[in-house]
């Protein structure tokens, strides 16, 4: 998690965000299992939901607004993590920004070392 963390701070994402700590898990779910990219609501949004003691229309909204501040605020940040998209011509769905960035934590993760 501090990789996604290190990485949400880059793109200008402050934990004052209600949605920081969903956005954060969102990403760690699909870093772990892309599949589940398919069906995120009922696979990402609801458990996250269920943990946080929250409803999944609050979940949504609130990864959307992460969403909102790194495109209004942060678009050279989104061209390198996600170089040849076209988001300057539209926003991305939400499932596009948390594939970035678990497609980003993946690519960037140090390997462990096999215990010899």
């Amino acid at each position: 998690m501090k990789e996604i963390y290190k990485l949400m701070r880059s793109a200008g994402i402050s934990q004052s965000y209600r949605g920081y700590q969903y956005f954060a898990a969102a990403v760690k779910m699909i870093s772990e299992d892309e599949t589940k990219l398919s069906n995120i609501r009922k696979e990402v949004y609801l458990p996250i939901a269920i943990r946080y003691k929250e409803n999944i229309q609050n979940v949504e909204r609130d990864i959307r607004t992460i969403r909102d501040v790194i495109v209004r605020d942060n678009k050279p940040f989104l061209k390198e993590l996600a170089p040849g998209e076209p988001y300057d011509i539209k926003a991305p769905y939400p499932r596009e920004i948390i594939e970035a960035f678990a497609e980003y934590v993946l690519q960037n993760r140090p390997i462990k070392k096999a215990r010899e």
